[in-house]
């Protein structure tokens, strides 16, 4: 006899049983909605008081960076100049965008507030959208997984978007914290090769055409946003579909025709606009491979899983005190889960092991998590010189310049998924539940199951995620900008080359900001990015700086004045000519007084202040 479209087995089996029709969860859903905004709203209320002149502490270099970026694509799309590559830092040997991590679609579509506020300001609202964008997409993508309701999907989802592995990376990792990509693109993966016919939150399976349009359309978008992010998707699609062709094998030849046609569409729809940028990025004048960091370095420590840093609410002193010998700084603290959410995905996995969902989202979860922890252990704050699972696959293409640590990230995204399965589980009547107490036979007793497993379903709920609770950001006012660069540098001609000091590097990229605020309107040697030295290696700051510019640069960190010698002025000289620069102008500074001395000494020649600023007109 033929299975009924209630009891067809390969749907509950595979997945998980079909919630009841009644889903009450509707009004609970909204207010988990809005309290996923009231988190992003917390974590950043520092920013709010001046948007456009306040940065989140801790990582202001990288702020520097990507407010940069995002005010010079629209200035270059405006100018009809290209995107993707541009002299107007480094000067004269430029820098890929694709090279480096340049938020070019939020860069575009947020164009308006960088024009009418700041780039700064834009970045402060990506600060804000991530969390209650990734709550969004989480809950999506979750709804697609048959059998889990609205509100279990919900409590999954607010479970990624508050971790710390998101609000952590709002420390100056604006396109690790911006990932609503990140679950959306594995739930379109699933989709691709899924075969089982069924509803999934009120949507018949979708043709391999379609599917295949939004997974090339999501995939292009997400190249523009942080290519980071889509590694992670692509580790985590493959680690799903892999579990599911080993736990099905006689489901993977239609599976596999499915996929192939998915595929091919989502890559003629992919290929098209993101060859040419990618054909840069990796063949182009600024290619670079390798990466720049200490290898092995950044990886998650054992103890991070379970130990909380101040990013989170409720955490002790001797927390902080261990977490702070952790690789990185906060911004790369991204494994905290909390023992309550540790041991319920353990439970369920095993209670619930016989379902492929389950399984799927296990594998994902303990693989990722393994290979957050990197080549080499970092134990209790030491770095030993243990093996870690990473070291089996870090020597991969892509994979030698991606670093152990972020994978933090799809670690946060199972873990939600996982909390989800649970709680789906403690709310389900039906006889394929994962974790809930029996039901006594009667009407009353029922009832008194059924609330049970409510209050079950919020306890646990309410144990995992109150760990999770965000912290507010700390912030500082931004590098002030002196009049100048909103004035007299704003009429500059378009071909001006100006060296601004302090010289920008990596660690001190005020002069980003200044330029920036100039409208992009003069040509900069030096800048803080990812380029390639000689041989081709990735560093940061690509090749080696001209001498004088590493004179500047260690006079800026010491304030100390060095004894110039006709060699050093003729240096000077030529790197100047090298440049070809028409203005030496010097900002505030702590080093101001020797750098202006410094300089003075090397081209034989005072400055002029003007607008808060000092100026050597070179020409």
């Amino acid at each position: 006899m033929s299975a009924s479209p209630e009891t067809e087995p390969v749907d509950q089996r595979v997945w998980l049983p079909r919630p009841r029709r009644e889903d009450p969860s509707g009004p609970a859903l909204v207010l988990i909605a809005l309290a996923a905004l009231g988190f992003g709203l917390a974590a950043t209320a520092g920013l709010w008081g001046d948007p456009a002149g306040r940065v989140i502490d801790g990582n202001i270099p990288d702020a520097m960076h990507y407010s940069w970026w995002l005010g010079h694509t629209p200035h270059a799309i405006g100018n009809v100049e290209n995107p993707f590559l541009t002299s107007d830092m480094n000067w004269p040997d430029g820098v890929g965008a694709m090279n480096n991590t340049t938020l070019i679609l939020p860069a575009l579509l947020l164009s308006p507030f960088s024009l009418l506020f700041s780039s700064l300001f834009t970045l402060n609202l990506l600060n804000l959208l991530a969390v209650p964008l990734c709550f969004a997409a989480g809950y999506w993508a979750l709804r697609k997984v048959p059998g889990v309701s609205s509100g279990a999907a919900a409590i999954g989802a607010v479970c990624f978007a508050i971790s710390p592995a998101v609000v952590n990376s709002l420390t100056g990792h604006i396109t690790m914290a911006f990932a609503p990509g990140l679950p959306i693109l594995l739930a379109l993966s699933v989709e691709a090769w899924r075969t089982d016919q069924r509803r999934t939150s009120g949507f018949e399976q979708h043709s391999p055409l379609r599917i295949g349009l939004w997974l090339g359309l999501v995939t292009l978008a997400q190249v523009f946003i942080g290519e980071e992010v889509l590694f992670q998707a692509a580790v985590g699609a493959v680690l799903i579909m892999v579990t599911a062709a080993v736990c099905r094998p006689r489901q993977v030849r239609t599976g596999a025709l499915r996929l192939a046609r998915t595929l091919a569409t989502a890559f003629a729809v992919f290929l098209p606009i993101a060859a040419y940028p990618l054909y840069l990025q990796f063949f182009g004048p600024h290619a670079n491979h390798g990466s720049p960091f200490t290898k092995d370095y950044f990886g998650a420590d054992v103890t991070a899983f379970f130990t909380p840093t101040s990013g989170v609410l409720v955490h002790s002193a001797a927390n902080l005190d261990r977490a702070k010998h952790f690789a990185g700084g906060i911004e790369e603290h991204l494994a905290y889960l909390g023992w309550p959410l540790i041991v319920v995905c353990l439970i369920t996995m095993v209670l619930g092991w016989r379902m492929l969902a389950v399984r799927c989202v296990a594998v994902g979860l303990l693989v990722s998590a393994a290979l957050s922890l990197g080549g080499r252990l970092w134990i209790d704050g030491v770095w030993t010189e243990h093996k870690g699972p990473y070291a089996l696959v870090q020597s991969l293409p892509v994979l030698e310049s991606s670093l152990a640590t972020r994978f933090g990230l799809l670690v946060a995204v199972f873990a939600g998924a996982m909390l989800a399965l649970a709680v789906q589980g403690l709310r389900s009547g039906s006889r394929h539940r994962l974790l809930q107490p029996p039901i006594p036979s009667g009407r009353t007793s029922s009832r008194k199951a059924v609330t049970a497993r409510a209050a079950g379903a919020i306890g646990v709920s309410l144990a995992c995620l109150v760990p999770l609770l965000p912290s507010t950001v700390p912030v500082v006012d931004a590098p002030a900008i002196p009049k100048y660069f909103t004035t007299q540098a704003k009429q500059f001609p378009s071909d001006t080359v100006v060296v601004v000091l302090p010289y920008p590097v990596a660690t001190l990229p005020t002069a980003m900001r200044w330029q920036s605020a100039s409208g992009y309107s003069f040509k900069m040697p030096g800048g803080y990015y990812l380029g390639p030295a000689q041989d081709g290696q990735a560093y940061v700051g690509g090749a080696a700086d001209p001498a004088t510019a590493q004179l500047l640069t260690e006079v800026q960190y010491t304030g100390d004045v060095p004894v110039i010698t006709p060699a050093n002025r003729a240096q000077a000289q030529a790197d100047i000519q090298a440049w070809g620069a028409d203005k030496i102008v010097l900002g505030p500074d702590p080093s101001q007084d020797a750098l202006r001395r410094t300089v003075t000494a090397l081209i034989d020649r005072e400055p002029v202040a003007e607008d808060g600023v000092l100026v050597w007109d070179l020409t």
